[in-house]
């Protein structure tokens, strides 16, 4: 596994824009910070690949944009991990991390461009990196509750799986004595 000296490297030679830079930057590593922070608290969660994989997760960011492209970062992300030569379990955070995952049946229905298949959360590093980003809006962590309340206007019938992944990984939290 590369180190976070590293990993930022690689994260700066594929956003070649300053500006974006800095505020990619910013936002990965609070999500590090607090994903560091809940994986020390989860039973067998490998912290360096939930370090690095937080750092890269929004690698893909610069190619696809803000706009209507934004849902592919994830899968851009994946591309460029793997491209670089970096374990599959880097690239599948990148790619399965958008919001709580989004499944091949929502793909199908909302018509959304991407390659139908689950982009789903699956291991325990995944859960953690997917819901520390949830709580990170821009470079500030915030409240569950500010999460809630952005997803009921922005993507309300995802509000659920949001809770699901929360209430998943406090378990693990809760179960580790840890917490």
């Amino acid at each position: 596994m590369i180190n976070e000296e590293e990993a930022i490297k690689i994260l700066r030679k594929h956003i070649p824009s300053d500006e974006v830079f800095g505020k990619i930057l910013a936002h990965v590593q609070k999500v590090k910070e607090i994903a560091l922070r809940i994986g020390k608290k989860v039973p067998g969660a490998d912290l360096e690949l939930i370090r690095i994989g937080s750092l890269l997760h929004d690698i893909g960011r610069y190619k696809s944009g803000l706009g209507k492209e934004g849902i592919k970062h994830g899968i851009y992300g994946a591309e460029i991990i793997r491209k670089e030569g970096l374990p599959e379990a880097v690239a599948l955070i990148a790619e399965r991390h958008i919001g709580a995952g989004i499944t091949k049946k929502e793909i199908l229905e909302k018509k959304l461009p991407l390659q139908p298949k689950d982009y789903v959360p699956v291991s325990k590093e995944e859960k953690i990196i997917a819901h520390a980003d949830n709580l990170v809006f821009g470079h500030e962590e915030r409240p569950f509750s500010a999460v809630v309340e952005r997803y009921s206007k922005e993507l309300p019938g995802k509000v659920k799986d949001f809770i699901a992944l929360k209430d998943e990984v406090e378990a693990w939290m809760k179960n580790s004595g840890r917490s």
